[in-house]
């Protein structure tokens, strides 16, 4: 089975159109998002006068068979985590985000959404999450670089019977792969996935600071091929 897994739109329609066109020349059985599919700050975005919101959830809503929220989206929601981390973190409050200008419906459907998915193959399990154990939703301020930080979430993925988690929001530039034993970035590219748990960060949609792409998972070889796509393309 192939899987084509996106992360961290941020109302970018434009290239969350080029991405989803691109992903269907490559050929795809199932195709997830992983969150943050809503969250705009002027400060740190640049395509203003292109952002939809909207549009942007409905073509997600159309595509994708599996979809689990990111901070940005339960925050337009309105929805507090299932799974809060605990009083010693630092949380972000989002006071920078624009309103997305969401239906009453869309943010009904936002705040339905489970923080998590499970996704069966014949022989394993994987993990389909926002961001990692303890912060599967991504409220908590900071990002993890280190095998330690990874225990929890390798925890999570041994309860569920999971070989593989993939994950988002650190909009990472080209991809992280972790496994109990190193972890390692590299950039946009193809390799077999040989060593297990493992857990797989990608990167985003939104064309902020070079960071856009996707992957494809081939569920049965293993190979992983991550995509990318340059900031200053037309359009």
């Amino acid at each position: 089975m192939r899987l084509a897994i996106l992360s961290d739109i941020h109302e970018d329609l434009n290239r969350l159109k080029k991405v989803l066109n691109k992903i269907d020349q490559k050929g795809y059985d199932l195709l997830i998002c992983l969150g943050d599919i809503s969250g705009f700050s002027e400060s740190y975005y640049r395509y203003p006068k292109s952002r939809n919101a909207s549009a942007c959830l409905d073509l997600i809503r159309r595509k994708c068979e599996i979809i689990v929220p990111g901070n940005h989206d339960l925050h337009a929601a309105g929805k507090i985590p299932v799974r809060p981390a605990g009083a010693e973190y630092e949380y972000w409050l989002h006071e920078e985000d624009l309103d997305p200008g969401y239906s009453e419906e869309e943010i009904a459907f936002l705040a339905s959404l489970p923080e998590y998915a499970i996704l069966p193959t014949p022989e394993y399990n994987i993990l389909l999450s926002h961001y990692l154990e303890p912060n599967l939703s991504g409220f908590i301020k900071g990002f993890y670089w280190s095998v330690k930080e990874f225990g929890a979430h390798f925890q999570l993925m041994k309860e569920f019977s999971c070989k593989i988690g993939f994950t988002g929001h650190a909009h990472v530039r080209g991809f992280h792969l972790t496994n109990p034993q190193q972890f390692k970035h590299y950039g946009y590219r193809k390799l077999r996935l040989k060593d297990f748990p493992v857990v797989i960060g990608i990167p985003p949609v939104t064309r902020n600071n070079m960071r856009s792409g996707f992957c494809i998972f081939d569920t049965d070889s293993f190979f992983l091929q991550v995509t990318k796509f340059y900031l200053y393309a037309p359009g």
